[in-house]
């Protein structure tokens, strides 16, 4: 497959843009939700866009899942809004139509994790979610945020737990929000094949954005690692080269 390269998006002075990667389950969504609300910020989650032209892919008629040239037109022309609520969590709507508990079904899941393999898809959706995030001062949280879609962003970190832990929070999460009982044993496995997929994809693949500072939420509660964040984005920055 052929490479290519987005120009980097370099945060204007006035705009704070901060990234936090990694693999699924680790925590990402919970935290950066808590930390934007915080912060007073929008809260940006790239997978929920995946998601969201997914969800438009599987309502075409019929569905398009596998031609990556239509899927990147369908992404360009994405009616995708994003909403911040009250609470700082983030709505979804396609159109007119708020999608925010859609896009969160296993169908989806395993479409966006399918689609988001194609070079052109995601050269047109890093564009998308630049244009979503530029006007805001923004926590923006996926797999390539601080590599590809925010190579210059003000901060970065990269979140990372045990498998196992990984698995029982996504066990949680489906339970809590959907009244899933899929076995863990099987989310495991779904786990382990979207990890591998992340990080072996030619274009944007998950790693660890060079001056991001790793942390490991196997142990630590959301408020205990919003708390260290905290305390790193006050800390005073040394120079970049």
């Amino acid at each position: 497959m052929p490479r290519i390269r987005h120009a980097p998006a370099r945060p204007t002075p006035r705009t704070l843009v901060i990234t936090i990667d990694g693999p699924a389950g680790c925590g990402k969504s919970t935290v950066a939700k808590q930390l934007a609300h915080e912060l007073g910020l929008m809260y940006l989650d790239t997978g929920a866009t995946y998601r969201t032209l997914a969800l438009a892919a599987l309502q075409e008629d019929p569905p398009v899942v596998a031609d990556a040239r239509r899927l990147a037109g369908l992404a360009r022309q994405l009616p995708i809004r994003l909403d911040k609520t009250a609470q700082g969590s983030l709505r979804v709507f396609l159109g007119d139509d708020d999608v925010s508990r859609k896009i969160r079904t296993e169908q989806v899941t395993e479409v966006a994790a399918q689609i988001s393999q194609y070079p052109e898809v995601r050269g047109a959706m890093v564009e998308r979610q630049r244009e979503l995030a530029n006007t805001h001062g923004v926590v923006v949280e996926g797999r390539d945020t601080g590599s590809v879609v925010f190579p210059h962003a003000t901060h970065k970190f990269f979140l990372d737990a045990d498998p196992a832990v990984r698995a029982k929070r996504r066990q949680e999460e489906l339970a809590k929000h959907y009244g899933s009982r899929t076995p863990l044993a099987l989310i495991r496995e779904q786990i382990d094949l979207r990890d591998g997929l992340d990080r072996s994809r030619v274009v944007g693949p998950l790693v660890c954005p060079p001056g991001a500072v790793v942390i490991d939420t196997t142990r630590l509660t959301v408020t205990q690692v919003v708390d260290r964040m905290r305390h790193i984005l006050r800390a005073p920055r040394r120079a970049r080269p």
